[in-house]
Order: C-alpha cells, then structure tokens, then sequence
C-alpha cells in the first residue's frame, strides 16, 4: 500500500482528469458524430471533419444505432467533467442531486446478474476517487437513499 503525501495526491489527481478528460473527449465526439451523420452525410465526410478514421465512425455509429440513436447526459458524465476540469464541487453535488436516477435490478429470467442503473455510476466514482465520501453522502441523502 502507498503512503500518500501531498506530492503523490496531486500526481494521482492529475492522472485521474487525464482519464477524465480522455472519456470527456469520446463522448463530446460521439455527439459530433451524431450531429453530422444527422446531416446525412457519409462515413468518410464525417471522418474528415472530426479528424478522425472512417473505421472509427463507424464504430461510434453502430454504437449510436445501440442506444437508439442517442447520447444522454449521465451521472458519470457530470462527475468526468467536473473531475476533468476542476468545476465547482458544490455545483457537482447539486447536480447530482437533481439527477433522476435508476437502481440496479436482477436481470429477468432466463438472463443472470444485474442490471446497472444510473446510480451505479455515483458508486463507481465514489470507489475511483472521483467524489469523495462527503459528496456521495450529500447526494445520497438529497435523493433519499
């Protein structure tokens, strides 16, 4: 186990907005993808205009054809950008708090495990280190859980 000092929490802060701002990117480039391919236009116009390969939207649409054809904003989303970019955390916690979550369920027979909800993703930035303890209760207790 590492003895954290000052030096190493802001290493590891750094490294958590680096990992922040990578999935910020990816899903700011997905809504980029969609709003061109709502244009009409082919794979390769829309790999030129974001910079990117043909491959690559292709994969971002297919994965835009499985959520049915839309990027909600989510509780991880929120938490990626305030982590990433230093907003207000009183601002995270407020919003968070207002989010309209899901719980996770058991998957309907003949399926097995569970099926997460979008306060699962709360959890996780919990665990990551993305909320503190003191933001997660907040929230917790604004949504009454």
């Amino acid at each position: 186990m590492i003895t954290m000092d000052r030096a190493l929490d802001q290493l590891h802060h750094a490294a958590l907005q680096r990992q922040a701002r990578s999935r910020v990117d990816a899903i700011d480039e997905l809504r980029a993808a969609k709003q061109v391919a709502d244009r009409g236009l082919p794979q390769r116009d829309i790999a030129e205009l974001l910079a990117t390969s043909q491959a690559r939207v292709h994969r971002m649409l297919k994965a835009l054809e499985r959520s049915n054809n839309n990027v909600p904003v989510t509780p991880e989303e929120i938490i990626l950008r305030a982590c990433a970019y230093d907003t207000s955390r009183d601002g995270l916690v407020q919003e968070l708090a207002r989010f309209d979550y899901t719980f996770g369920e058991e998957a309907p027979y003949p399926l097995e495990g569970r099926i997460s909800g979008t306060w699962d993703e709360v959890v996780k930035a919990l665990a990551s280190g993305m909320i503190s303890q003191k933001e997660f209760d907040q929230v917790r207790a604004a949504i009454g859980r």
